[in-house]
C-alpha cells in the first residue's frame, strides 16, 4: 500500500529511474543480439558479394560421365544449403568457314537453361545437334550469317559441320549464372603472335561427343548460417579426397575455405567491437542510475529520519525504500529488454538490410539477467548507505561534510577502479576490455577527482568574490562548495562528453581509413584492364583517347614467375601524379625527378634494312680462365670477336639482337662488317657489345674500335660520348667486362671469357631507377624486377618512397613506363596486365573510353572502382559495428541531461528557498539569478571540456585496438590521428547545448524563489 502511494506521489521520479534502467536493459539485450546479427549479415553479404569464390566448380574429363553424377560430391546433409546445381559440358575447338581459311579457336558449350540467359538478337537458339548460336560480336568480326557452315577440328566435334542458327548477347555478361566462365569478351582477330578467338558458341549436348562435364553450385546466402561454417569448411577441404573414394573422376575448384576464414576474421571484429562499445554506454547508464538514485534518496532523507524517529527499524525502512525504488528499476530494465528486440528489428531492416535471420542467441537472456542483477544491486547499495546515516544528519537540508573535505568511500572506490583499469590499459598488451573502456574510465576518474577538487576551489573563489564585491559569483560558487550533488553532475557530464568525443573519433577515423585504404587498393577512382599484344599499340590507343592525360593514366604490371620476387608497376610519372589516388604523395620532387626516363642523350634512330660498321682492334691479349676446380680452360690465342647490337622496333616495341659477322683476330686494320636488320619502320639502337663464337673458349683482353657505323638512311651515325654508354651486366654473366673509351666513333675496352657483354646507351639507364616497397629486401646491383617481356631489369632503388604504392602495395618496384618502352621487348601475355587508371571524369566517361579502346582492338573491362570498395568496407563487420558509436554518444548526452534534470528536480525547492531567503535579506533578484546560473553552468562547461580532453586521450589508446579491417597487416598503415574538426564541433555543440540547458534551469529556479517558498518551509 505504501509503495503504491509513493509511486503515485512521485511518479516523475519513478519514470526517470525506469527510463535510465530502460537504457541499461536495452544495451544489455541489444549488444549481444546485434553482434550476432552483424556476424550473420557479414556471412550472408560475403557469400552474396563473392559468389565465384564461394562456388564449387566440379569438372570431370572422364569419358562417359554424366553431369548428374557429379552432384553426389555435395554431402547430403549440406545440399539444402547449396543452390541447385547448374549442369553443363564444353569442348575447345578450332573452326573455319572455308577450307583455306586460317583456323580460329572457340569453346563449344552447353549449359542448363542457357537460352533463358541469352538475348537472341537474330535467329533462334539451337534445337538440334550441330546447331550453334554465336555471339553478336563475332557476327561482324568474322562476317557470319544465319546458315553459315563452320568446319570444326576438335576432339569434341572433329570434322563436323556446325550451322549458325542465331546470334546472341548475354543478359548479364558477368552474371552469377556463368560461375566465372563468361561467354563473351574472348573475341579477337588473329595476329602474328596469336590465333584468332571467338566468343563461346552454344549448342545442344549431343553436338559435343567427348566433352568435359561440369556441375556448378554455391552456398545459398541467407540459408547457410553461422553454425554451418565449420561443416562447409570441412566438406570443402575433403571434397576432392571424397571424390576418389566415391569413384567419381572429378576435380573441385573452389576458394570457399579462405572465404570462410575471411568470414571468421570479420566475426571477430563484431564480437570485439560491439560488446565493448555497448558496455561503455551500459556502464555509464549504471553510473547515471547510481547518481539518480543518490539524488532521489537524498531527497527522502527527512522521511527516512521521520521513520527512524517513529521507531521503525533500519531493516524495515531499508526494505520499504528498496522496494519503492527497485520496482521502477526492475520494470524499466525488463521493458528495456523488449525495447532492445524492437531496436534490433528496426536495425535489421535498415542497417543490416534483412541480412540476418531472427534468432535468439543464448547470450541475450544471460545479459538481461546480469543487467537486472546489477541494477538491483545498485538500488540496494544506495538505499543501504542512506538509511544507516545518523538521524541528525538525515534531518539536515544539505548533508554535512567534514572540514577536511574527505572523499566518500563510494567515490573513492570508483576512482581507484577507474585508475586501475586505465593503468591496465596503458601498460598491458592491448588485450581484454580495459583498453576499449579507456575513454569512459579516464573521464570517470578525472571527473570525480575534478568534482571533489572543485568544492574547496569553489569555496576559495566564493570568498575572493565577496571581497571584490561580486555577489552573484560569490553566491553561485558558495552553492557549489556546499552541495555535494555537483560531483554527480560533473562526473556524468565528463563521461558523456568523453563518450561522445570517442564516438565521433571512432566514426571519423573509421570512415577516413576505409576511404584511404579503398583509394590505395583501387589505385584511382576506377581501373580498366585489358590484354594487349604490343605495348606500342596500347600506348597509341591511350594517346589517341586522352593525349593530355586529363582523365586517365596508363599503368602496366609485369609479374615475375616467382611469387616472392618483385613485380613491376610501370607508370607515367606526370599523369600518375594527377590521376592516381594521392599519386603526388608517392615520392617527393627529387624522387619524381630520379624516376623519370633520362631526357638526354637523344635516341639513336635508324630506318634501314641493314647496319654497316667499320671496326678494328688494338693489341689483343689472351686471358685463360679457370674452372671451379682450378683447371685452365683451353689454351692458345683467341680466334675472333663478334660485335652485337640490340635494337628496339618502333613497329611493335620488340627488342632484337643483331650480330655482325665474326671479326678475325688480330684486326689491326679497319674492317667493314654488315648485317641485316628489320628496321624499315624505324628502330632505336640501345646496346652495343661483344660476344664470342661457340668454339672459341680462350678469353681475351683489348680494345675494339668502332670507326664508323651507318644505315640506309644515315651515312654516319653519331654514337655520342663514351659517358653515354654504361656497362650492362645481365643476370648470370661471367667475369668478363666492357667499358666505353674515347677513340673513333666509340671504343669498347673488353675483357671476354665467352659470355656476351654489352654497353647500354644512356636513353635507358643500365640500372633502372625504381621506388621499391619497403618490406622487400633490396640489394644493390642484384635486385631485379621483370620488364615488359619478363626479362629481369637490374634496379637501383630511389630511397624516397613517401607513401604506399597504389594498388600493388607489396613486393613492387615502381618504374617509369617510358624507360621500359625504350628498353623494349615482346610482351609476355601471361604475366603482363595492361591497365588504365581513371579519375572521376574518366570514370564518368568510362563507356566512351571503352568504346574507343574497342575500336583500337583492345577489349577493356572495368575491374575496380574506389566507390565499390568503400561501399564494401562500409558493409564490413567493423563498419557496421562502428555505426553504433554515434548512437552511443547521443545516448550518453541524453543520460547526462537526465542527471542534470533529476538533480534540478530533486533540489530546486531547497535552492529556491535559499534564494528567497537571500532576497528577504535584501539581495537583489538579479544577483540570485546570476548565482543560480553560475551554480551549474560553470561546472558543466568545465566538465564538457574535461570530458572532451579525456575522450581524445582515450581514443588514442582505444582506437588502435579496434579492428577496423579483418586484416590490418599490409603496406597501408592505419591512421589513428585525431580528427580535430569533429572534436571541436562536438565540444562546441555539447558546451552550447548543456550551457543553454543549465542557464534555462537556473533561471527557472530563480523565478520560483518567492516568499511563498519560505512559508512552505515554515509550515
Amino acid at each position: 500500500m505504501y509503495v503504491r502511494r509513493a509511486l503515485r506521489y512521485r511518479w516523475a521520479q519513478a519514470l526517470v529511474l525506469a527510463g535510465v534502467s530502460l537504457l541499461i536493459g536495452t544495451c544489455a539485450v541489444f549488444g549481444p543480439w546485434f553482434a550476432r546479427a552483424v556476424e550473420q549479415t557479414v556471412m550472408t553479404e560475403t557469400l552474396a558479394g563473392q559468389p565465384l569464390q564461394a562456388s564449387w566448380l566440379i569438372v570431370s574429363q572422364q569419358p562417359g560421365v554424366r553431369p548428374e553424377q557429379l552432384d553426389q560430391l555435395v554431402p547430403a546433409d549440406l545440399r539444402p544449403l547449396f543452390t541447385p546445381p547448374v549442369h553443363g559440358s564444353y569442348s575447345d575447338a578450332s573452326w573455319r568457314v572455308r577450307a583455306d581459311d586460317d583456323a580460329n579457336s572457340t569453346r563449344l558449350r552447353w549449359r542448363d537453361g542457357y537460352c533463358a540467359q541469352l538475348v537472341v538478337t537474330e535467329g533462334r537458339c539451337p534445337q538440334a545437334s550441330h546447331e550453334v548460336i554465336v555471339s553478336a560480336v563475332d557476327k561482324s568480326a568474322w562476317d557470319l550469317g544465319i546458315g553459315t557452315k563452320l568446319r570444326t577440328e576438335a576432339d569434341g566435334a572433329s570434322g563436323a559441320l556446325l550451322t549458325v542458327v542465331g546470334f546472341y548477347r548475354p543478359k548479364e555478361s558477368r552474371g552469377n549464372y556463368w560461375f566465372g566462365d563468361y561467354p563473351t569478351g574472348h573475341s579477337r582477330p588473329a595476329s602474328a603472335k596469336d590465333p584468332g578467338w571467338a566468343d563461346e558458341m552454344f549448342t545442344e549436348p549431343t553436338t559435343i561427343t567427348q566433352p568435359r562435364v561440369t556441375s556448378d553450385t554455391r552456398p545459398r546466402p541467407g540459408v547457410a548460417r553461422l553454425d554451418d561454417l565449420s561443416r562447409l569448411q570441412d566438406a570443402t577441404r575433403t571434397v576432392n579426397g571424397n571424390a576418389r573414394e566415391l569413384g567419381v573422376p572429378a576435380d573441385v575448384t573452389t576458394s570457399l575455405t579462405p572465404l570462410i576464414d575471411q568470414i571468421q576474421a570479420d566475426r571477430k571484429q563484431a564480437t570485439t567491437i560491439i560488446p565493448l562499445v555497448m558496455v561503455q554506454v551500459a556502464l555509464f547508464a549504471v553510473v547515471v542510475l547510481a547518481l539518480a538514485l543518490a539524488a532521489v534518496v537524498d531527497q527522502r532523507r527527512p522521511e527516512i529520519a521521520l521513520s527512524r524517529l517513529r521507531g521503525k527499524p533500519v531493516r524495515r525502512t531499508h526494505r520499504v525504500l528498496a522496494l519503492e525504488l527497485g520496482l521502477p528499476v526492475l520494470a524499466g530494465t525488463l521493458v528495456g529488454g523488449a525495447l532492445g528486440f524492437g531496436v534490433l528489428t528496426v536495425v535489421r531492416l535498415t542497417w543490416l538490410r534483412r541480412g540476418a535471420p531472427m534468432e535468439l542467441p543464448w547470450t541475450v537472456p544471460v545479459a538481461l539477467v546480469a543487467a537486472v542483477a546489477v541494477a538491483l544491486i545498485v538500488v540496494l547499495l544506495q538505499v543501504r548507505t542512506a538509511v544507516r546515516q545518523p538521524i541528525s544528519n538525515l534531518l539536515r537540508r544539505v548533508a554535512p561534510r567534514g572540514r577536511g573535505r574527505m572523499i566518500g568511500v563510494a567515490d573513492l572506490c570508483i576512482i581507484v577502479f577507474a585508475a586501475a583499469g586505465l593503468f591496465a590499459a596503458l601498460t598491458g598488451d592491448g588485450r581484454g576490455p580495459f583498453p576499449i573502456l579507456t575513454p569512459a574510465l579516464l573521464a570517470l576518474a578525472v571527473g570525480l577527482i575534478f568534482a571533489h577538487l572543485l568544492l574547496p576551489i569553489a569555496g576559495l573563489i566564493s570568498r575572493q568574490a565577496v571581497r571584490r564585491g561580486r555577489l552573484g559569483l560569490a553566491l553561485g560558487t558558495l552553492q557549489i562548495s556546499r552541495r555535494p550533488a555537483v560531483t554527480r553532475i560533473v562526473a556524468a557530464v565528463a563521461v558523456a562528453a568523453a563518450l561522445l568525443t570517442f564516438a565521433g573519433q571512432a566514426a571519423a577515423v573509421g570512415a577516413r581509413n576505409r576511404e584511404t585504404r579503398s583509394g590505395y587498393e583501387t589505385g584511382a577512382e576506377g581501373v580498366l584492364r585489358m590484354n594487349s599484344l604490343y605495348l606500342a599499340d596500347f600506348l597509341a590507343a591511350v594517346n589517341k583517347i586522352d593525349p593530355d592525360r586529363r582523365q586517365l593514366t596508363p599503368v602496366v604490371i609485369s609479374r615475375p614467375a616467382s611469387p616472392d620476387a618483385l613485380k613491376s608497376e610501370m607508370i607515367e610519372p606526370d599523369s600518375f601524379r594527377k590521376i592516381a589516388f594521392r599519386g603526388d604523395q608517392l615520392t617527393d620532387a627529387e624522387g619524381w625527378k630520379q624516376l623519370k626516363a633520362p631526357s638526354t642523350p637523344a635516341p639513336i634512330e635508324i630506318r634501314s634494312t641493314q647496319l654497316t660498321v667499320t671496326v678494328s682492334t688494338g693489341a689483343i691479349k689472351a686471358k685463360i680462365a679457370k674452372d671451379t676446380g682450378g683447371q685452365q680452360i683451353g689454351s692458345g690465342q683467341p680466334k675472333s670477336v663478334v660485335l652485337r647490337a640490340n635494337v628496339v622496333s618502333h613497329r611493335d616495341g620488340s627488342r632484337y639482337l643483331v650480330s655482325f659477322p665474326p671479326l678475325p683476330l688480330p684486326a689491326t686494320k679497319p674492317v667493314e662488317l654488315r648485317t641485316p636488320v628489320e628496321c624499315q619502320a624505324g628502330c632505336d639502337l640501345i646496346r652495343l657489345g661483344i660476344g664470342r663464337e661457340p668454339l672459341d673458349p680462350i678469353g681475351l683482353e683489348g680494345h675494339l674500335v668502332i670507326s664508323k657505323i651507318s644505315s640506309d638512311d644515315r651515312p654516319s651515325i653519331t654514337l655520342g660520348s663514351p659517358e653515354s654508354w654504361q656497362p650492362f651486366r645481365p643476370v648470370g654473366s661471367d667475369q668478363g667486362s666492357v667499358a666505353a673509351k674515347p677513340g673513333g666513333a666509340l671504343t669498347i675496352a673488353m675483357q671476354s671469357f665467352g659470355a656476351d657483354q654489352f654497353l647500354q646507351y644512356g636513353t635507358v639507364p643500365a640500372a633502372v631507377p625504381a621506388l621499391v616497397t619497403p618490406e622487400f629486401r633490396y640489394a644493390d646491383n642484384v635486385t631485379t624486377s621483370p620488364a615488359i617481356d619478363n626479362s629481369p631489369m637490374t634496379l637501383t632503388r630511389i630511397d624516397r618512397l613517401r607513401a604506399p604504392v597504389n594498388r600493388y602495395g607489396d613486393r613492387t618496384a615502381v618504374v617509369d613506363l617510358e624507360t621500359v618502352r625504350r628498353l623494349g621487348g615482346a610482351v609476355d601475355e601471361v604475366r603482363t596486365d595492361f591497365e588504365i587508371w581513371l579519375n572521376k571524369d574518366g570514370l564518368a566517361n568510362v563507356d566512351t573510353i571503352t568504346e574507343q579502346l574497342a575500336k583500337a582492338g583492345l577489349t577493356a573491362e572495368l575491374v575496380d572502382r574506389r566507390d565499390d570498395r568503400i561501399a564494401s568496407y562500409g558493409r564490413s563487420a567493423s563498419a557496421l559495428a562502428l555505426q553504433l558509436t554515434p548512437v552511443v554518444g547521443i545516448a550518453a548526452w541524453i543520460l547526462a541531461i537526465v542527471v542534470l534534470l533529476l538533480t534540478v528536480v530533486t533540489s530546486w525547492r531547497s535552492r529556491a528557498q535559499d534564494y528567497a531567503s537571500l532576497q528577504l535579506t535584501g539581495v537583489r533578484a538579479t544577483a540570485t539569478g546570476r548565482a543560480a546560473r553560475w551554480e551549474q553552468t560553470g561546472p558543466v562547461t568545465l566538465a564538457v571540456l574535461l570530458g572532451t580532453v579525456c575522450g581524445l586521450v582515450g581514443a588514442q589508446v582505444a582506437l588502435p585496438l579496434i579492428p577496423l579491417f579483418a586484416n590490418s597487416d599490409g603496406p597501408m598503415p592505419l591512421d589513428h590521428s585525431t580528427s580535430w574538426p569533429v572534436a571541436i564541433a562536438l565540444w562546441l555543440g555539447g558546451t552550447a547545448i548543456l550551457a543553454a540547458a543549465t542557464l534555462f534551469l537556473g533561471s527557472g529556479v530563480n523565478r520560483r524563489s518567492s516568499y511563498t517558498r519560505i512559508r512552505e518551509e515554515l509550515t
